[in-house]
């Protein structure tokens, strides 16, 4: 990984695709889900470590896809639509629409088939300063995890990495154990 600097004016100071690979290999989730995936640079090297992975963006496949992993071609939303509510995923990784509106109803609609003790992982949560809240950069997604945590936090628990672009992680709160093993 590349060093971090927390007071630099380079936009992409933090190598968040290393750093969720190696959670992603040291978790070893059975489904892993990323909403938007461009080029699908992390969601081919991620889904390795997976059992079974699907990606969802609105332009056509234009990588490879692993023998493990499914595409869906089309919104956020119209996945959601057709998803069954028995799939259950253990990460998810939202990198969308980077608007508060279609970040927060991602969020919301990934939530419901997230696994007890699963993680959900928003990006371009902490732009670096107001230019960086354009819409092709960070835009206002920021807003997603400061709602989540000021009216969510009895559900969930939220942490923003503080390096630009920004990652925030968000957990299901357990409600009758903090620890698997109590």
């Amino acid at each position: 990984m590349k060093p971090i600097y927390l007071r630099h004016e380079t936009w992409e100071l933090f190598d968040h695709k290393s750093l969720l690979e190696v959670f992603i290999k040291w978790m070893k989730p059975i489904h892993y889900l990323e909403l938007g995936v461009r080029e699908g640079t992390m969601f081919t090297e991620v889904s390795k470590y997976c059992v079974r992975a699907t990606a969802v963006d609105i332009t056509p496949i234009r990588f490879e896809l692993p023998n493990n992993a499914e595409y869906h071609f089309g919104t956020t939303d119209s996945f959601f639509e057709q998803l069954s509510y028995d799939v259950k995923f253990d990460f998810i990784f939202i990198d969308a629409d980077h608007s508060y509106e279609q970040s927060l109803k991602d969020f919301v609609n990934a939530q419901k088939y997230l696994i007890e003790d699963g993680l959900i992982v928003l990006h371009d949560t902490y732009p670096i300063n107001t230019e960086y809240l354009r819409p092709d950069l960070c835009n206002d997604s920021y807003k997603t995890a400061l709602y989540i945590k000021n009216n969510m936090s009895d559900q969930f628990e939220v942490f923003t990495l503080p390096f630009p672009p920004g990652l925030t992680f968000i957990r299901k709160v357990r409600r009758s154990k903090q620890l698997l093993w109590l």
